[in-house]
């Protein structure tokens, strides 16, 4: 569905999926990508270990954003995967670009000083391809592919952010593990879940279980910690939709009531470097093309910028779209705010005041006053992003 704009001073439109559950808006300079989600998987221990090859300088420790200037150049033969029509396998779509299901076959192919680095083998591996679909979309694509890069030869990304094998150059796609299970589809079956075995037990606890909630929230508070403070980028568009799941292995199993998967931030078509070591640091004026967001998981001040066209991305309004994330997780409410779209669009722009919000919704009683899931957001969406908690702050409450 192609979105209508909105009046100036900066022309935006409004998209909404035919579910309901996605508003989201975007501003109309271009040089951002808006995909879909891009589902991605773990790499072999093969693939580790030539990552690790070209991650780490001689001392072991990442190479910097600084070094960053080429990204990964994915190698292997690609190919699309058809359905019984012969028509491409989707795993969906954005505004800009188009993910397909594909398939690689590795090549052989030296390192040199003088090429780009290239990705990790993939032998026969199932994969997403996320390709542009206007000629306008090519630059985004390739300061995602860049950001993705440096994302994935950041340590500890393993368990926190997407895996990359690179661009393709004959299409330019970029290339990731598939995994098609987000977040978002998660939290809605364990709401349904919910409903079909209702119990007056559990009415008051997150419809994933108290323990798995929790679990969870340590798991996304950490990543995005570790996004700010190590790997220095602010993701601009965290939401369940751009987070993925991948099952934990049975040898890493832990507690019986953890959460059973690894999730993982995808979709950095909106991201932006933390210009210095300061991650409290705000940022103005540093957004100059297609920035799209989901309202009700955008935090307010973000919102109320775009219609001015000076975009406040910034790390606090990451925690404030996290804690909106992790309030949908324990509500099992996509939407999170009551009322129709108008009424719900009114209300985001006065995020702070969301669990009072969520709390007047059909679901509200699962994050009760003084509960542990208000403890835990409460400080991560106030309404002054300067007071704001941060990620490294909320680890510590989060371990609690």
């Amino acid at each position: 569905m192609t979105p209508p704009t909105t009046p100036t001073p900066m022309q935006l439109s409004v998209n909404t999926g035919s579910d309901g559950h996605e508003l989201s808006l975007q501003a109309s300079s271009i040089s951002h990508l808006t995909p879909p989600v891009t589902p991605i998987g773990k790499p072999s221990a093969e693939s580790d270990s030539l990552t690790s090859q070209l991650e780490a300088g001689p001392d072991g420790a990442s190479l910097g954003k600084q070094n960053i200037t080429k990204p990964l150049r994915f190698i292997d033969h690609l190919e699309i995967c058809r359905d019984e029509n012969d028509r491409p396998i989707e795993f969906g779509r954005g505004v800009l670009s188009i993910v397909y299901k594909a398939t690689s076959t590795s090549t052989a192919q030296p390192i040199t000083a003088d090429t780009p680095p290239t990705s990790p083998a993939c032998n026969s591996r199932v994969l997403a391809a996320k390709t542009p679909l206007r000629r306008d979309a090519r630059a985004a694509l390739q300061t995602e592919a860049l950001t993705l890069t440096r994302l994935n030869r950041t340590p500890g990304h393993d368990d926190r952010v997407i895996t990359f094998f690179g661009v393709e150059p004959e299409t330019e796609a970029l290339i990731m593990a598939a995994i098609p299970l987000q977040l978002s589809t998660y939290i809605e079956d364990q709401a349904d879940l919910r409903k079909k075995h209702f119990s007056t037990a559990t009415m008051f606890e997150p419809v994933m279980g108290m323990d798995s909630f929790l679990d969870l929230a340590h798991k996304l508070i950490g990543g995005l910690a570790w996004l700010h403070n190590n790997a220095g980028v602010i993701h601009g568009d965290v939401k369940p939709l751009n987070i993925l799941l991948r099952p934990i292995a049975t040898d890493e199993c832990g507690d019986a009531g953890a959460f059973p998967y690894h999730p993982l931030y995808a979709d950095f078509s909106s991201a932006l470097d933390i210009p210095s070591s300061d991650a409290s640091e705000n940022i103005h004026d540093n957004v100059t093309g297609m920035y799209a967001v989901t309202v009700p998981f955008t935090a307010p001040e973000l919102l109320k910028s775009l219609t001015s066209g000076n975009v406040a991305l910034s790390p606090a309004s990451d925690v404030f779209s996290l804690a909106a994330t992790l309030i949908a997780a324990a509500t099992g409410d996509m939407l999170l705010y009551p009322g129709d779209r108008r009424r719900r669009q009114l209300m985001a722009c006065d995020g702070h005041q969301i669990l009072d919000f969520t709390r007047n919704g059909a679901n509200g009683a699962r994050v009760p006053r003084n509960g542990p899931v208000e403890k835990l957001v409460k400080p991560a969406v106030v309404k002054d992003p300067a007071q704001r908690i941060s990620a490294q702050e909320w680890v510590t409450l989060a371990s609690a």
